[in-house]
């Protein structure tokens, strides 16, 4: 509890300089006619959607479970960032559609009006990173709100560049170049966090964890037969689930704890995975002796 107390006050400070600097850019891009001003003030948006839910993660993360969520709520993280990924992909679209479009019509651009606010928007995107910096390697969760922030940091350099370009040259185009530029790195950025999201959603095995390795682990752990109904899962970015129907010897039940319990801190150690449930037989089922046949038949085929 003492960490989520730490971090909560330089977090909550992070996300009001990062809504604020969002309306600054985002009038000041209408005001000056600089599109990347506006696709910056997009992906300010973005980070102050993503700071939030860091915010609210560090709280509901505490919260109990209860007869209705047994789980307890870590899902919220995984759902309002598949949400917020989808929100990003969309604006990075139009971003790159509006710059498109104006290669055709350019605008006029307030050069000195964007360099002060590209200037203001990188103050605040600095001071958000200074603020987090101290805390980027305690969670993985304030990690990436770190991250997001550098990212942004040096996005604003880019927009102060090309605003000093266009004041002292005049190269218009320059502005429409840095926001498909933008464009595309929202997309990019925006699109693994979706993948991941999604994978965990769709209840698919944890990035980082080989599914088979972990199979034959359990498989050729002492003490064990086998192992089918093998499911691994997450229920949020830091928190690993698995379970399965492990066949070992008929034996009195409380000889089976010496076995799983070892089985559980290995998973732990190995894989990192949190919370492993497992169902004991004494005889392996159909499926089982279904997946040896198939495996003995694969390596003598590999003899062959």
């Amino acid at each position: 509890m003492a960490f989520k107390h730490i971090v909560e006050k330089p977090l909550f400070y992070s996300i009001l300089l990062n809504g604020l600097i969002t309306i600054v850019e985002l009038a000041g891009g209408f005001l000056s006619g600089s599109l990347a001003l506006i696709s910056d003030a997009m992906h300010n948006f973005g980070d102050f959607a993503a700071l939030t839910i860091s915010f609210l993660a560090t709280r509901i993360m505490y919260w109990e479970g209860n007869s209705k969520k047994s789980y307890g709520y870590f899902r919220f993280e995984i759902l309002a960032a598949f949400l917020n990924s989808v929100l990003l992909v969309l604006i990075g679209l139009y971003i790159i559609y509006e710059a498109m479009t104006r290669f055709s019509n350019p605008m006029k651009i307030n050069s000195d009006l964007m360099l002060i606010i590209a200037l203001t928007g990188f103050t605040a995107n600095l001071f958000s990173v200074l603020l987090l910096r101290p805390h980027r390697k305690e969670n993985l969760n304030i990690k990436s709100a770190f991250l997001h922030l550098l990212t942004d940091t040096f996005e604003s350099a880019a927009v102060i560049i090309t605003a000093l370009v266009i004041a002292f040259a005049g190269v218009s185009a320059l502005d429409l170049i840095m926001s498909v530029i933008i464009g595309i790195f929202i997309i990019k950025s925006s699109w693994d966090l979706l993948l991941d999201s999604t994978n965990i959603l769709t209840e698919g095995s944890p990035k980082g964890i080989d599914f088979k390795e972990v199979g034959d682990f359990i498989r050729t752990f002492p003490g064990i037969k086998g192992v089918h109904h093998l499911h691994i899962w997450s229920l949020s970015s830091n928190f690993c689930a698995l379970s399965a129907h492990i066949v070992i010897d008929d034996m009195q039940l409380s000889r089976t704890n010496t076995i799983t319990g070892a089985l559980e801190e290995q998973l732990a150690t190995k894989f990192s995975i949190d919370h492993p449930t497992f169902q004991l037989e004494a005889k392996a089922c159909e499926e089982e002796l279904i997946a040896q046949y198939r495996e003995n038949n694969r390596k003598q085929k590999k003899v062959q």
